[in-house]
């Protein structure tokens, strides 16, 4: 087990073997069974999917060695599956849809696992953004620019016909800790994900927060076609251990998810497991997002789903032509872990 974030020298490294890699086109070597997966950012909650199942030994069970890293952004982390340096990676639908369809990421979907955006705007209640058009004219902190949470902020507000550029997008830490550049003025709002926004109300300092309902695939798990095709069993294997451990989160009472965050903390340096009652909480409400179109729908692409979001992004022209959704998801491999 490897967790450790990695450093713009890496990032400029991988993106240099993106180009060697794109040029060979050699995935790793078939029977392999190391399995590496890639965060967008330092280990939270939002990921005890694999955090749990990796600390529960269900990677293990399935015959796989695996190995997490935490990246600085979602285009940080599809990046370094693009160079093959990673198996699999966790980026958003929107950002990934953009990347394959604009820029011929050699990327496809092989799970959804936040069905919903786990993203909310996250403002003072002395001066709360109610809603989308609330940010503009205001300066919004996130965590990664260009990444999968500017995507997500710039098509709400396309779709409420306003201009991206009214915004001033600022790059700040996921964290609650960035509420204070709310309280010292330096910025009118936040994006945060699902467990900065848990942490934040639970200080008590009058953070307000909606979510960030854009109707697209939330967080997708994105992997390179041509190693599915050589490697396919492993990817087979991460799904079924993956699944194993959702499910089992998602399915235990709020009041007893003690003992799975004692699992995942016995493993993984994640930040507020101190404070039991907010981290089972953080975990439930991820969670739920995770079994928002139902238990029937957990880690799958949903057609409709993905059809909706392709002919969104090129009404809005965050696309430039009309795309097949089909070709952007597979969900064959889920199947074959659930043995459907």
């Amino acid at each position: 087990m490897t967790t450790q974030n990695l450093s713009r020298r890496g990032f400029l490294g991988a993106s240099a073997a993106t180009v060697i890699c794109l040029s060979a086109g050699g995935p790793a070597a078939a029977g392999d069974t190391t399995f590496k997966f890639i965060t967008p950012f330092s280990l939270s909650l939002s990921f005890a999917s694999v955090l749990y199942a990796e600390a529960k030994g269900y990677y293990t069970e399935e015959g796989l060695s695996f190995e997490v890293e935490a990246a600085k952004g979602a285009a940080m982390a599809s990046q370094m599956v693009i160079a093959d340096q990673m198996d699999s990676g966790r980026t958003g639908g929107t950002n990934y849809i953009i990347s394959k369809v604009e820029h011929g990421a050699p990327l496809i979907s092989i799970a959804t696992i936040a069905q919903l955006s786990p993203f909310f705007v996250i403002s003072s209640t002395d001066n709360p953004a109610e809603k989308i058009s609330d940010l503009s004219g205001r300066t919004v902190g996130m965590a990664s620019l260009g990444g999968s949470m500017e995507g997500t902020l710039n098509l709400l507000l396309l779709k409420g016909g306003i201009s991206p550029e009214t915004t001033t997008k600022v790059k700040v830490a996921d964290s609650a800790a960035s509420f204070a550049l709310i309280e010292a003025g330096r910025a009118g709002a936040f994006i945060g994900n699902t467990s900065s926004m848990i942490k934040a109300k639970s200080t008590g300092k009058g953070v307000h927060a909606f979510a960030m309902d854009d109707g697209m695939p939330g967080q997708v798990y994105v992997a390179r076609e041509d190693d599915l095709a050589a490697n396919s069993a492993k990817y087979v294997s991460f799904l079924k251990a993956t699944h194993r451990a959702a499910l089992e989160i998602a399915t235990t009472p709020e009041a007893d998810l003690g003992p799975i965050l004692n699992v995942i903390g016995s493993m993984h340096d994640v930040n507020g497991l101190s404070d039991i009652e907010t981290a089972k909480r953080d975990l439930a409400t991820n969670a739920q997002n995770w079994m928002a179109k139902g238990e029937e729908n957990l880690l799958r692409n949903i057609p409709d789903v993905w059809a909706g979001a392709a002919e969104m992004l090129h009404g809005q022209g965050m696309i430039g032509k009309a795309v097949d959704p089909t070709t952007l998801y597979t969900n064959a491999l889920l199947d074959e872990a659930l043995g459907a």
